[in-house]
């Protein structure tokens, strides 16, 4: 099918999905004619203009007919403007005089004369427009002329009556370092044209320094403004203040106003304090309550001053590190807005249970999201929370419904792994319910962007996916080079294969990628080289963030260097690595040939096998006592395990020693939770919490914590840390066991570790997931496989005559393992051991 057949189609559904009950059908172009105008109103300003012509432009190319752009009363035509300038609309009264929230309203509404297009500002004129031209198949995927979708439709009619407004008054996917130069231009076109530029400008960045430095005269004076830091006033450019300071506060404030008298325009600014620690020590500042009160006391006292002169402004502050657990004295002004992080939370509190915190006080929330950071992903595939699909229709509704009604989301310009996220995180912040339509946006932009190549590509998307696991990265790059191999072959346009081809490139960067690191020596800084040539040479592409991994790669790895003379701010020309020469066909055949002989797939030599049902003690199986127990060592982040009552009431004693990472020790006390699989009796649910603690303080001390289960069966109890590592152990005998499921992961444990697990009778091949380290024994201590050096991957080895029905360990094992062909659980001991019911039974009567 060719293209201009697939944009056929795909035009027809999206009018279909654009009709509404009230609407009439208008007829805008047939048979190379337009059949309306675009019209403005003779005071229009500029910027309607501007909006009225890019709209028949567009009309004009998607039709291949002439659309005129002419002034009149908005009854005929296509009516593009804000509603004062079309005051015989009588159904657009509304938007007239808007509140701040109100400023990206807009009405889209056909009838037989012609369209709305209507705005209460000028931006959500703007935002009406591009709405439009996205119901009749117009896209802008990604940023940059190769994702820019203009489909062919002479026949042009559509049946539409809404009146929009974003969920999210202000939604922002912006670049940690920055945009270069030649990406800037193409991010601030795909943020208009997918309806993501705020309506409200929040200013929530770390404030304190900038207070510093434009009031320096009066800190120089009073150096008791500086917060007290074991006896000493902490005078540095980002130190946090003395908020107890009435004087100090009242200044800032009075600040704060001034900063609105020289820009009345504004809509905001930030309270939030600067970065990490250093709060003030002082009698005074401790009375005031938890940090955040005294953070919170600064932002109250700048929204008053504020708003006595400006009504409506806003001022808005994180919930961030030390100052992310809600107030116990203070109440927010109703002017501040609280933007809840995502990450780097402290306290021990959950973001669930910050945002309740603070929504109970009648907050205003926002969210401080983390898409992609570039120091933590490298713009690897499903990496980011930005690559991850369904945390972002999980997540952008749930914010929304807990409260939040701003989201900052830091981003990269990284658009090969994370671009389909953004777009559809661009959607779904517009409009929540969207997320209950991921699947149709992902199969539009499929379709759209691949047409008959659409099918290899689902799979390439899927591997990119950070929804799905990707256990081998090798197999992961070798699906991708594949999948784009397929697709070439399928594409049936130019436009389609220059979207393979930048493509093409991201999979090259990922492969170069995974070579530097894991080279070492001297190869490493060859593969290093090679790498940020070819980053600099794809930029424009803006499928990788090559200034981002330009200006900070070499930083953190010290085993790699720059020359002077190719730092990234030396420029093209006068620097050896920097090349814009164009890509060959032949170099992009040879990059797919390459990555394809390069990364096999996986093939595994053994089928997994599912054990269900219900958890019972191996007593039955007369298994030895093991000779030597087994050891987890601590874990980090979240430890699951699981164990059995089978006589009621019964308490289970956990001998827990939190904060094992001495500079973690600020992210709260271990939390321990119980729940009932099965759920308790009186429920009829699946789950049910039964108990929770917090007792116990990471502080490298063990404590004691005692589970109380009042009811026969299995429960789940989960250990949770702020990563600041957690030993978690038992009195011996007792029946414990530790998931290691395909679907569950084990607790990752930081130190190596031995455990053993059950080989049913008639096994004949032990199958599992893992690598980085450890041995495989078999029932009499004989080593059968190594895992050391090893790259994590699917592994096997065959059950020697003698060996099944026993149990066998591993020894030194580091990182988590799945066991795939045999009961999914290890245990510290046989007499601790627990199996699936029916594998006892089948093998205790053999």
């Amino acid at each position: 099918m060719t293209t201009a057949r697939w944009m056929s189609a795909i035009v027809g559904s999206v009018l279909l999905f654009s009709r509404a009950a009230s609407a009439e059908s208008v007829l805008l172009s047939s048979q190379g004619k337009a059949r309306q105008t675009v019209t403005t109103a003779e005071n229009a300003t500029q910027r309607v203009r501007a909006a009225a012509s890019t709209l028949a432009d567009y009309l004009s190319r998607i039709s291949e007919a002439k659309f005129e752009v002419v002034t009149g009363d908005g009854t005929t035509g296509i009516a593009v403007g804000v509603a004062a300038d079309f005051p015989q609309l009588s159904g657009t009264k509304m938007l007239l005089d808007p509140k701040p929230a109100e400023r990206e309203r807009y009405l889209l509404r056909s009838h037989p004369k012609g369209i709305w297009l209507v705005g209460a500002t000028e931006l959500a004129v703007e935002n009406a427009v591009w709405d439009l031209l996205h119901r009749l198949g117009y896209r802008q995927f990604f940023p940059g002329k190769h994702w820019e979708i203009v489909p062919r439709t002479p026949e042009l009619a559509i049946e539409v009556d809404v009146d929009e407004s974003p969920n999210y008054l202000s939604r922002r996917i912006w670049y940690g370092f920055g945009p270069w130069d030649y990406a800037a231009e193409p991010y601030r076109d795909w943020c208009a044209k997918n309806r993501c530029v705020p309506g409200i400008e929040l200013s929530t960045g770390h404030s304190y320094g900038g207070f510093i430095r434009e009031l320096k005269a009066d800190f120089d004076q009073h150096p008791e403004y500086y917060a007290l830091v074991k006896g000493e006033r902490n005078i540095r450019p980002e130190a946090k203040l003395c908020l107890s300071n009435e004087d100090l506060r009242r200044r800032i404030a009075r600040h704060a106003v001034d900063r609105f008298r020289k820009d009345p325009t504004r809509d905001s600014i930030s309270a939030d304090p600067s970065d990490g620690g250093g709060w003030c020590e002082c009698e005074q500042c401790a009375k005031l309550g938890n940090v955040t009160d005294r953070a919170l006391l600064l932002a109250n006292d700048m929204a008053a001053a504020v708003n006595q002169e400006f009504p409506g402004k806003l001022v808005g502050m994180y919930a961030y590190a030390f100052h992310s657990p809600p107030p116990t004295k203070v109440k927010p002004h109703p002017q501040v807005v609280i933007s809840v992080a995502t990450a780097f939370l402290k306290g021990g509190l959950s973001l669930e249970e910050i945002m309740k915190g603070w929504s109970d006080l009648g907050t205003v929330l926002g969210v401080r999201e983390y898409y992609s950071v570039n120091t933590w992903d490298r713009d690897l595939p499903a990496r980011a929370r930005g690559s991850n699909i369904d945390y972002l229709k999980r997540t952008i509704p749930e914010f929304h419904a807990k409260g939040a009604r701003y989201l900052s989301a830091e981003s990269s310009d990284n658009w090969g792994p994370n671009g389909l996220g953004y777009y559809v995180a661009a959607r779904l912040l517009w409009d929540v319910k969207e997320s209950t339509r991921t699947d149709a946006l992902i199969d539009d932009f499929l379709t759209r962007a691949f047409g008959p190549a659409k099918d290899p590509m689902a799979e390439f998307y899927r591997q990119i996916d950070a929804s799905h696991p990707h256990l081998v990265t090798t197999d992961q790059i070798g699906r991708m080079f594949r999948s784009l191999e397929a697709a070439q072959k399928l594409a049936d346009t130019p436009e389609i294969h220059d979207r393979l081809d930048d493509l093409t490139l991201y999979a090259r960067y990922v492969d170069l990628y995974t070579r530097y690191a894991n080279a070492k020596d001297a190869p490493r800084q060859a593969a290093f080289e090679e790498l940020i040539r070819h980053a600099y040479r794809m930029r424009t592409t803006m499928l990788v963030h090559t200034k981002a991994l330009y200006r900070d790669l070499a930083g953190r790895d010290k085993s790699v260097k720059i020359p002077e003379d190719c730092r990234w701010n030396v420029a093209e020309g006068k620097n050896p690595w920097k090349s814009s020469e164009p890509f060959s066909t032949g170099e992009l055949t040879a990059y797919l040939k390459d990555g394809i002989e390069r990364y096999p797939l996986v093939s595994l030599d053994f089928t997994p096998i599912e054990f269900d049902g219900e958890l019972v003690s191996a007593r039955p199986l007369n298994l030895p006592s093991t000779s030597q127990p087994g050891d987890t060592g601590p874990g980090r982040g979240k430890q699951t395990f699981l164990t059995v009552v089978e006589k009621a009431p019964a308490n289970l004693t956990l001998k827990i020693t939190g904060g094992l990472i001495t500079h973690y020790r600020d992210r709260g006390n271990v939390r321990v939770e119980l729940v009932k699989i099965g759920g308790a009796s009186d429920t009829g649910e699946k789950e049910t919490l039964i108990s929770e603690d917090r007792s116990v303080p990471p502080d490298g001390i063990e404590r004691r914590v005692t589970l109380k289960m009042s009811e026969a069966g299995t429960y789940r109890i989960t250990v949770s840390d702020g990563n600041d590592r957690t030993r978690v152990t038992w009195d011996a005998g007792t029946a414990m066991v530790i998931p290691a499921a395909a679907d569950s992961a084990m607790n990752r444990f930081y130190s190596p570790w031995t455990l053993w697990f059950y080989v049913p009778k008639g096994t004949k091949t032990v199958g599992l997931f893992g690598g980085n380290g450890g041995e495989i024994l078999d029932a009499d201590g004989k080593s059968v496989f190594s895992l050391n050096d090893r790259e994590a991957s699917y592994y096997s080895t065959p059950v020697e005559k003698g060996q099944d029905g026993r149990l066998w360990r591993i020894r030194g094992g580091r990182g988590p393992l799945q066991l795939l062909t045999v009961p999914p659980y290890f245990a510290r001991s046989s007499e601790e051991l627990l199996l699936p019911k029916d594998v006892v039974n089948r093998d205790s009567t053999r």
